[in-house]
């Protein structure tokens, strides 16, 4: 793995300069931080550094608007970098994260991570969900080879932020989904040791919901460390199937189209929880499928496929990226009909499998609920309409096989969007 030193306790700001001497020597350090992350840990992190004799040079985006991580962003602290040999260290958590790591990749540098807030698995991933040309995508880049948490700054991150981390954590179900079925079709297959490391700590976290929502220490930690582990697994797989499923496809949707609450963007974590929670009523939905429902179901040419990405993507970049990932995976005539009667027969085992991996619907939207999480579209400003748009564009965007590719191959799309009404009765 690329992390070599991950260090989370209580206190651990004060060991950001020993750390940080420990893994690259006493080389210069740049620390990267937003207005918000550099008034929580700021002081404490540069006299840290500074204690040990380690030069330090800022950058700092502003508290408003948020940053955003596309190639402006990253093309700044890569800017700011290419100034000396100095050593990334960002103070923050998800898109701070991001730009960051791949700044320091394109630049072949290491870099240490110094966590705000439980709210992102993205610290320890192998790669940064970055957008480049309006396109959400995830871009190669090696993990930060120092993560370190202060779990009284976890504790005291806001609110909405420790929220964000459990929609994050409560994916990795419906992720988990997506991967069985992806496994039980050959499509990719489970591995299992990278399968234990999410799903163990998920269950953990789950089960202390009540714990996180009242900031208790260990509820807390818990979340931290089931995060990171999620991180861990994509390092090791080099690829985030073992953390991302149809949820946070939904969620990349909304990011390209900067999804907005009260002028600011809504985080990570809560798009994939209102996803999360579409994507458990469709599996819901298909324990009630009827076989004989799959029979004679049409299907799109591949032109009319090409033309539907074209009407749902304005941007050209965005839509020729998309139709080359469409193409990728697209079926048709005797490989379809394959693909159809082996989904058919697979249908009474996937049933039981998604008894066992997913929780009943009312109870993981209570937990959500519970910790704060949204988990219907009006809590994070969109509509069901937005809600079944982002499904359509989330099974264009990634050649990763989820449940909304088996809807799309059973020609049962449509019916899965309209399935999605029944959520405006689910608000709460």
């Amino acid at each position: 793995m690329d992390t070599k030193i991950s260090l989370v306790q209580r206190g651990a700001l004060k060991k950001v300069g020993s750390t940080f001497v420990e893994a690259f020597g006493h080389t210069n350090a740049l620390l990267i931080a937003d207005g918000n992350t550099l008034r929580v840990g700021g002081f404490a992190t540069v006299r840290s550094l500074e204690k040990a004799g380690i030069e330090v040079r800022q950058f700092i985006f502003p508290a408003v608007p948020q940053p955003y991580a596309d190639e402006h962003s990253i093309a700044q602290v890569r800017l700011s970098l290419e100034m000396d040999n100095s050593i990334a260290v960002v103070l923050g958590s998800g898109t701070l994260n991001d730009i960051t790591k791949r700044a320091s990749s394109e630049l072949d540098r290491p870099y240490m991570v110094v966590a705000t807030a439980p709210s992102v698995d993205g610290y320890t991933s192998y790669g940064a969900a970055v957008s480049i040309k309006g396109f959400k995508q995830t871009l190669s880049c090696a993990a930060p080879l120092v993560v370190l948490a202060d779990t009284d700054v976890l504790c005291e991150a806001p609110a909405g932020m420790i929220a964000s981390g459990y929609g994050d954590c409560m994916a990795k179900f419906t992720a988990g989904m997506d991967w069985i079925l992806a496994d039980l079709l050959g499509v990719q297959a489970i591995r299992t040791d990278v399968w234990d490391m999410v799903q163990k700590p998920l269950r953990s976290v789950y089960a202390h919901h009540r714990g996180i929502a009242n900031r208790q220490r260990e509820g807390i930690g818990l979340l931290f460390d089931a995060l990171s582990a999620s991180g861990f697994a994509m390092q090791i797989m080099h690829d985030s199937r073992p953390a991302s499923g149809a949820e946070h496809l939904i969620s990349h949707i909304w990011e390209m189209e900067h999804l907005s609450k009260d002028g600011l963007l809504v985080s990570h974590g809560f798009k994939v929880a209102v996803g999360t929670m579409a994507i458990v009523h469709l599996y819901e939905e298909l324990v009630e499928l009827d076989v004989s429902e799959c029979y004679g179901k049409s299907s799109q040419s591949w032109e009319e496929r090409k033309q539907a990405i074209l009407s749902f993507f304005p941007n050209e970049t965005v839509a020729q990226e998309a139709i080359a990932v469409s193409k990728a995976k697209f079926l048709e005539g005797e490989a379809l009909d394959a693909r159809r009667k082996e989904l058919m027969a697979l249908l009474p085992i996937l049933k039981e499998r998604i008894a066992l991996q997913l929780p009943p619907s009312k109870e993981l939207r209570a937990s959500l609920v519970e910790v704060g999480c949204p988990v219907h579209p009006s809590h994070i400003n969109a509509t069901l309409e937005d809600l079944k748009r982002a499904v359509t564009g989330a099974q264009m965007i990634r050649n990763r096989y989820t449940v909304l590719d088996l809807y799309y191959e059973l020609g049962l799309f449509d019916r899965a969007l309209q399935s999605l009404e029944a959520l405006s009765g689910r608000v709460g």
